[in-house]
């Protein structure tokens, strides 16, 4: 079985010398349309929280992650409120 892992190319095999050679991708901005808004729910929770997506556009996307983590919690906030 060890022979599958042998690699006479180096430790990180064939693929890792492509993968090295690789230029990132440019980091500008795509033209996609942002909503412009959300729909109402009906519920007054659920919908001041959803109104926190509207600033992510304006957010760097290494920060995306936290605000959708957020939006997330107050999301399950409200549904685990709903059960009391």
């Amino acid at each position: 079985m060890s022979e599958l892992n042998d690699h006479p190319e180096g430790a990180g095999g064939p693929q890792s010398t492509e993968l090295q050679s690789l230029e990132p991708q440019s980091a500008e901005p795509h033209d996609a349309p942002w909503p412009d808004g959300t729909a109402s729910t009906g519920d007054a929770a659920v919908d001041s929280t959803l109104e926190r997506l509207a600033v992510v556009s304006a957010v760097p996307v290494a920060e995306h992650s936290g605000i959708y983590a957020e939006i997330h919690d107050s999301l399950l906030a409200a549904l685990d409120a709903d059960e009391r």
